[in-house]
């Protein structure tokens, strides 16, 4: 969390590998991914990195089934029928699979977006305002989704928000403010995080 400017997309782009950062390391399951060439970070993102953007980034004329499973795709290998079936029913796409991403609305398009990042298992799931178009029922289940696959397959979730609802159902929440930390706090609740926050801000 933090103000706009603060840094919080730049971080989720560099956790990411999709930016470098001027210095430090960025590890994901024991991987120094800061230091690898073009081609292996790229398959190690597509395999272990799942990132929810704010814009969605899905591809305009493919099927919602067709954008879930387009890293897989890519990666040259068959998708698994029977979890694409679930991930789609438990994001509340069922019914939707055929549709192009210019015949959904922002909320269903912000749920294929998570269903892609979720589909490939990934160790770490990064998602910038993942909540942003969704009515407050349908965050919920968007959350709730985000936390039980999270348990399921032992992932780590960072997300960007300005809720402070959302934030309290994390484990730690870090305030950033002009590119640094300036603070945290463990098992938040959503009084602690608004506080924080009027703190980061200033």
């Amino acid at each position: 969390m933090g103000p706009s400017g603060s840094g919080k997309s730049t971080l989720l782009a560099c956790a990411a590998g999709l930016e470098t950062p001027t210095r430090g390391q960025v590890v994901i399951g024991g991987r120094d991914i800061s230091r690898l060439a073009p081609d292996p970070l790229t398959r190690f993102r597509r395999d272990h990195v799942g990132f929810v953007f704010q814009a969605y980034n899905l591809v305009d004329h493919l099927t919602v089934i067709e954008n879930v499973t387009l890293p897989v795709v890519l990666a040259g290998r068959q998708p698994d029928s029977a979890w694409l079936e679930e991930l789609l029913r438990r994001v509340g796409l069922d019914g939707l699979e055929s549709r192009l991403p210019g015949e959904l609305s922002g909320g269903q398009a912000q749920r294929v977006a998570i269903a892609r990042a979720l589909f490939t298992r990934p160790d770490i799931v990064l998602a910038d305002e993942p909540t942003g178009a969704l009515d407050s029922r349908t965050a919920e289940q968007v959350l709730s989704l985000l936390r039980s696959v999270a348990r399921e397959l032992d992932q780590t979730v960072v997300l960007v928000t300005h809720d402070a609802a959302v934030a309290a159902g994390s484990d730690v929440v870090l305030f950033l403010a002009d590119g640094r930390l300036v603070d945290h706090v463990q098992r938040p609740t959503a009084a602690q995080v608004a506080a924080r926050m009027l703190g980061a801000g200033r």
